[in-house]
């Protein structure tokens, strides 16, 4: 898993490329994305689409240990991504 640091009171994009596992051409449809501390959501929204990057700005508000989890659909497919952030 990726990890992402942050220090506390720090707000900044995070960009993810989406790559073909076959290098063939593909269409980013939807993206979404969620931020868990303890498994509760401290953060959600809909993630900026620009070609094959997603962007996501965000602003975690304690010091620990989240998961950012990206819902993304491809033609007819759901994918998931899961980065680490730790807040300093």
């Amino acid at each position: 898993m990726n990890r992402v640091k942050f220090i506390l009171g720090e707000d900044k994009h995070i960009e993810l490329l989406i790559r073909s596992p076959n290098n063939e051409p593909f269409t980013i449809i939807s993206a979404s994305y969620d931020l868990r501390r303890y498994g509760e959501v401290e953060a959600s929204g809909e993630c900026d689409i620009n070609g094959h990057y997603l962007d996501i700005k965000l602003a975690p508000q304690c010091k620990a240990c989240y998961v950012l989890e990206v819902t993304y659909m491809v033609a007819d497919s759901t994918r998931k991504a899961r980065i680490e952030v730790e807040v300093i």
